[in-house]
C-alpha cells in the first residue's frame, strides 16, 4: 500500500470517527445541528447556551405592533407589553427531545437526517389576555366620545333645542380578534381598530317633543284657585312666567316626555299659601238644658280645611302639560268631632257630675274683667272620652288683643302688672271640678306663694292651680264612656266663678284628704329697690309678705263597686315672700332690709 494511500484510508477512518462521534456521544447534550426555532438555529448548542441566545434572538421586546387612531393617534407596543412572554424551558425541551428519542444504531440515522433536512419548532408562547385588555381598554378610554343628548336650552323664557351629537366607542373584541394571530406570531403590524357609534339617549324628536310642551307651560301665569271659597278667604294667587321658568324641569325618558314645575320648588311656593287656607274644625258649643235634658247650641259647628300639598302640585303639572293656567288647589275638609246638630243622648250628657268653684272678692276691675273673659273661653266646650283637656288650648291668646287687661300677675320671684292677672283663677276653679270629679289630673302646677283668693270660701292652702302658656298647664283626662259638656257662671254678686260638668254619672266617689299643712316659713327681710322717679323722701310698697307653707292636699277616687281606681297627692310648697318696696332720692331704708340697686 502506497503512503498516499494510507494517508488517505487514517483520513477517511478519522472523518468516519469525527462524524460517528458528532451523530453519536457528542450530541448527547447539545441540541442536534438542523433544529430551529421559526428562524433562530440552535443546533449544535449547549441547553444554557440555547436558552441565552434564544431569549435575545425572539422579537419579544421590538415594538412592532402599530395601533393607529381615526385621527392619526399612534401607539406603538412589543408583544412583551401586550401580554406574550415565552416558556423557555418548555421551548428547549422541545428543542432538544428532536433526534434525542431513538436508541442505538437508528439514532445515527435520525441524526443525519435532522441535519440533511432541517426541523423547524415554533417556541412555546404564553399569553397574559388581562394585560392585552388592560392595554386594549386603555386605548378605547382616549377614543372613546361621549354622545350628547339633545336638549332644550332655556334663558329667561326663552326656548330652544339643542341637537344631540353622536359618540363613538371602540370595539375591543374585534380589535383583539385582529392583534392575536399576529401576536401569537410576534409579527410586525399595524391595526386600526374598529369603532361603533353610540347614539345619545335622548333624541331630536323627544327634546323637540319636550320644546312644545315647555312653551305650551310657559304660554300664560299660572293663577292658582280655592275651589268653594268661604267669605274671607285670600286669593288667587298668579305665578309669572318667569317665576315658573325658574322651577321648570323636563323629564325625558325611554318613550316618555314630561314637563312641569319642580315640586320641591314649587312646594315651597305653596307652604305660605297652605298655611292661610288652613282653618281648624270648630266643635260647636253648647248649653244643656237639665229640664229637657237637651242640647242647645251656642255656637254652630265649622268644618275644617288643610290644603293638600301632594295632590295639589300634581294636578299642577297635569293640568299645565294639558294648557291649562287656572288650577284649583286640592283642599280636604277636616269635620268637627262633633257638629252642633249632636244630641245630649248621642253624647250621654245627662247630669251634673261636678262642680268647681272659687271666689275672686275684691278683685280689682281688670282683674274681674280677665277672670270673665277667660271663663268664657271653656263655657259650652265637650271634652270627648279618652280625651285630655288643655286649659292652654282652649283659653288661646292672652294679650291685650284678644280683649286682656292688665293685672298682677307672678312672674320669677316677683309680682307685676301683667296682661291676663286672673287667669288662674280660672285654672284653679277648673282644677276643683276636674279633683271633684275624680277625672284623673295629669298636669297641675302650684302657685309660687300663697294667694288670698284660692283660700276663700273655706278652701285651705294647696287648693289652687296655676297656668303659664305654654309651659305651665292644667291638663286632666276624660277617663269615662261618656262625653263631658263644660258649663261657666259668674255670680256677681257673690263673686263666685263656677265650673260645671254636665255627663252621665258612673258612680264613682271621691274622698277628699287634706289639705294640711306645716309650720309657716317666715318671710324674708324686706327688699327696698331705689327708684329715681320717685318723689324725694317716699317710699311705695310693690308686694306685701307671705310666710311660706308646705301644703298637701290628697283624694281617693273609687268605682260604684268601692274599688280604689285612683291615689292622688298634690303637693304646694310656698315659698316664703318678702314684702317689697321702692324707694326715692333721700329715703333711708330701715336698717336690716335688703337693698336692690337697679340695673342700668
Amino acid at each position: 500500500m502506497s503512503r498516499l494511500l494510507i494517508i488517505l484510508s487514517v483520513a477517511l477512518l478519522a472523518a468516519v470517527m469525527a462524524v460517528g462521534w458528532v451523530l453519536g456521544p457528542g450530541m448527547d447534550e447539545r441540541v442536534v445541528p438542523g433544529v430551529w426555532i421559526w428562524n433562530i438555529p440552535l443546533g449544535g448548542m449547549t441547553l444554557s447556551d440555547a436558552q441565552a441566545y434564544l431569549e435575545t434572538a425572539l422579537p419579544l421586546q421590538q415594538p412592532n405592533i402599530l395601533i393607529v387612531g381615526p385621527e392619526g393617534q399612534r401607539w406603538t407596543f412589543s408583544p412583551a407589553e401586550l401580554g406574550m412572554a415565552v416558556d423557555v424551558q418548555a421551548t428547549l425541551s422541545r428543542a432538544y427531545t428532536v433526534g434525542h428519542a431513538g436508541r442505538g444504531r437508528h439514532i445515527f440515522s435520525e441524526r443525519l437526517q435532522i441535519i440533511l433536512d432541517g426541523v423547524i419548532l415554533p417556541p412555546v408562547l404564553a399569553w397574559n389576555e388581562q394585560q392585552t385588555l388592560h392595554v386594549l381598554q386603555a386605548i378605547a378610554a382616549e377614543l372613546a366620545r361621549a354622545p350628547q343628548d339633545a336638549r332644550v336650552h332655556l334663558e329667561g323664557t326663552e326656548l330652544r333645542l339643542e341637537p344631540g351629537i353622536e359618540g363613538r366607542q371602540m370595539d375591543i373584541t374585534a380589535t383583539l380578534q385582529m392583534l392575536l394571530p399576529r401576536l401569537h406570531a410576534l409579527e410586525s403590524v399595524e391595526i386600526v381598530p374598529p369603532l361603533v357609534k353610540v347614539a345619545p339617549q335622548i333624541t331630536d324628536d323627544q327634546a323637540g317633543q319636550a320644546l312644545d310642551l315647555a312653551r305650551k307651560v310657559l304660554a300664560e301665569p299660572l293663577i292658582l284657585v280655592v275651589p268653594d271659597p268661604r267669605a274671607g278667604d285670600p286669593g288667587p294667587w298668579t305665578m309669572t312666567p318667569d317665576v315658573m321658568a325658574s322651577m321648570l324641569r323636563l323629564t325625558i325618558g325611554a318613550g316618555n316626555v314630561s314637563v312641569g314645575l319642580d315640586e320641591a320648588a314649587l312646594a315651597q311656593f305653596l307652604g305660605p299659601l297652605a298655611l292661610a287656607l288652613a282653618r281648624e274644625p270648630v266643635n260647636a258649643t253648647f248649653r244643656f238644658d237639665p229640664d229637657t235634658i237637651t242640647l242647645i247650641p251656642e255656637s254652630p259647628s265649622v268644618m275644617g280645611r288643610q290644603m293638600d300639598v301632594t295632590a295639589s302640585l300634581q294636578r299642577i303639572n297635569t293640568l299645565l302639560q294639558e294648557g291649562q293656567h287656572i288650577v284649583p288647589l286640592v283642599v280636604i275638609e277636616t269635620p268637627p268631632a262633633y257638629p252642633d246638630t249632636v244630641t245630649a243622648a248621642d253624647l250621654g250628657i245627662r247630669e251634673v257630675v261636678a262642680v268647681g268653684e272659687s271666689y275672686f272678692t275684691g278683685s280689682s276691675s281688670a282683674r274681674d274683667k280677665n277672670i270673665r273673659l277667660g271663663a268664657s273661653k271653656f263655657d259650652g266646650i265637650i271634652i270627648l272620652p279618652g280625651q285630655t283637656f288643655s286649659f292652654n288650648e282652649y283659653l288661646g291668646d292672652v294679650s291685650v288683643e284678644a280683649g286682656y287687661d292688665e293685672s298682677y300677675v307672678i312672674i320669677g320671684n316677683r309680682t307685676v302688672l301683667g296682661v291676663g292677672g286672673g287667669i288662674c283663677q280660672v285654672a284653679t276653679t277648673a282644677f276643683r271640678a276636674a279633683y271633684f270629679g275624680g277625672y284623673p289630673i295629669v298636669e297641675r302646677w302650684p302657685h309660687a306663694y300663697r294667694v288670698g283668693y284660692y283660700e276663700l270660701g273655706g278652701y285651705g292652702p294647696g287648693f289652687d292651680a296655676t297656668v303659664y302658656s305654654p309651659l305651665v298647664d292644667l291638663r286632666f283626662t276624660n277617663d269615662t264612656p261618656y262625653h263631658i259638656l263644660i258649663h261657666t257662671e259668674v255670680d256677681t254678686a257673690r263673686s263666685r266663678l263656677r265650673f260645671i260638668f254636665y255627663s252621665t254619672k258612673t258612680g264613682r266617689t271621691v274622698e277628699q284628704i287634706g289639705p294640711t299643712w306645716g309650720a309657716p316659713i317666715p318671710s324674708t327681710k324686706a327688699v327696698y329697690q331705689y327708684d329715681p322717679t320717685l318723689p324725694a323722701g317716699t317710699v311705695v310698697q310693690d308686694e306685701r309678705p307671705h310666710d311660706g307653707l308646705k301644703a298637701t292636699l290628697g283624694r281617693i277616687v273609687r268605682d260604684a263597686d268601692g274599688k280604689v281606681l285612683y291615689e292622688d297627692t298634690f303637693v304646694s310648697n310656698f315659698i316664703p315672700w318678702p314684702a317689697r318696696y321702692r324707694y326715692g332720692p333721700g329715703y333711708t331704708p330701715p336698717e336690716g332690709a335688703e337693698i336692690v340697686t337697679p340695673t342700668p
